[in-house]
């Protein structure tokens, strides 16, 4: 009898442990994405004890071990998709996720300053206005501040100069218009400006924008680059500007105002008078501007470039930046990931960064604008690109994952890529 007890005790006691640690490990484990996304041939460090146990299927190749923390590390073996089972000791499963290993990706680190010049694919509505004691009819007509005028009568609108050819003669126009991602038919009759005899739609409209950002990497792989780590909007309406033509330039930073509580500071550069392209932009979504560069992209701080790391591999601590805040030469800056979001798709608020370096917190207060798309590097690779900075703590900023716009950038492959 006294044996039995014993045997019962021991079982309550381990089931009581293990349960204790289940609750942790159910924890740490919650904060996987649903993907793990991995580089061939490289490590990453997970929020779980070694008590958890891995077991890949379906053809993924990839070791575990404990790390020194006690922590486990994964150990990812040639490109291939598969599954991922953890349990706790190897008997408990406590959760399943799906797992890509692709190939290491290596690639040319920015932090040039460049300039930005885009012409739309259309032309975006900006404001609506009465033609003398005539009421608008582009009002009239429903067109609202944001809309973007993608055609007249089935030809593609392709800037101001030829909306305004395309209704010279007068009569209903029919227009097709892109308004919050969808397409919307509109007509629209022009009205006389007894003004000057011309016939007109009664809006203002925008067909195209220059800004500088920061080159966030150059892939030569493929001749393709990224920047900025954020969409370019229109300044009035906030709607992503479409790109029908677009290029970057070298920008030479001429002056900084910094960064300071509730005023974020600005970069001034001078590109303007370049006439030779650095590349061209096909693409411009809501996680940077994507296109071919001209020629190779070199960087001195790193001349044989760096990996880019797998959202796995991003953890909070020290890392640096990369970015230009005089002439044209980019230099290297402390910075610190302080959080990464635990959204599945986070976008270009992926992280927190806060900069340390000293040299640059004396010179812009911050982050400033202008710098979005700086690399951010950490233990070696790529991780992503500071995107934002916050209003009330310029030290402080957003970042978008390494992985998250090459994603992006893959994609835009045409001249007029999904928004």
């Amino acid at each position: 009898m006294g044996e039995r007890i014993r045997r019962r005790l021991g079982a309550l006691l381990a089931a009581a442990l293990a349960a204790l640690a289940l609750s942790g490990q159910l924890g740490a484990l919650a904060t996987l994405p649903d993907e793990l996304v991995l580089g061939a041939g490289t490590a990453t460090e997970l929020p779980v004890s070694s008590a958890v146990r891995v077991a890949a299927t379906n053809g993924a190749q990839v070791e575990a071990e404990a790390n020194e923390g006690g922590g486990l590390r994964l150990l990812a073996g040639s490109a291939g998709e598969g599954e991922l089972t953890f349990s706790l000791l190897g008997l408990l499963p406590i959760r399943t996720v799906k797992l890509s290993v692709r190939p290491q990706r290596v690639l040319v680190p920015g932090g040039q300053s460049v300039g930005v010049a885009l012409r739309t694919g259309g032309v975006v509505v900006v404001g609506n206005s009465d033609l003398g004691k005539v009421a608008s009819p582009a009002r009239l007509a429903g067109l609202k501040s944001g809309d973007v005028i993608k055609s007249v009568d089935g030809a593609q609108v392709t800037g101001a100069a030829q909306l305004a050819a395309s209704i010279a003669g007068g009569g209903t126009a029919h227009l097709e218009v892109l308004r919050g991602g969808d397409v919307v038919a509109c007509d629209v009759t022009p009205a006389r400006d007894e003004r000057d005899g011309k016939y007109r739609l009664g809006a203002w409209v925008r067909d195209s924008t220059a800004g500088v950002g920061t080159l966030t990497y150059y892939d030569p792989a493929s001749g393709g680059f990224g920047a900025l780590g954020h969409a370019i909007t229109d300044v009035d309406t906030g709607v992503v500007m479409p790109v029908g033509e677009g290029e970057i330039y070298e920008n030479r930073v001429v002056d900084v105002k910094p960064s300071r509580e509730g005023a974020p500071g600005e970069l001034t550069g001078d590109f303007l008078g370049q006439t030779q392209a650095l590349g061209t932009v096909s693409g411009n979504t809501d996680f940077g501007i994507f296109g071919e560069a001209e020629a190779p992209v070199e960087n001195a701080l790193y001349p044989e470039g760096l990996p880019a790391a797998e959202r796995g591999q991003v953890h909070p601590g020290a890392a640096s930046l990369i970015t230009t805040v005089e002439g044209s030469a980019p230099r290297e800056y402390a910075c610190e990931i302080v959080r990464l979001s635990e959204k599945a798709s986070p976008g270009a608020r992926a992280m927190v960064v806060r900069v340390t370096d000293e040299e640059l917190l004396e010179r812009t207060g911050g982050i400033v604008q202008g710098m979005s798309g700086s690399p951010l590097i950490q233990d070696g690779r790529i991780i992503g690109a500071v995107t934002h900075v916050m209003v009330n703590d310029p030290t402080m900023g957003y970042g978008i994952f390494i992985e998250t716009m090459l994603e992006k950038g893959d994609a835009c492959a045409s001249p007029f890529s999904s928004l």
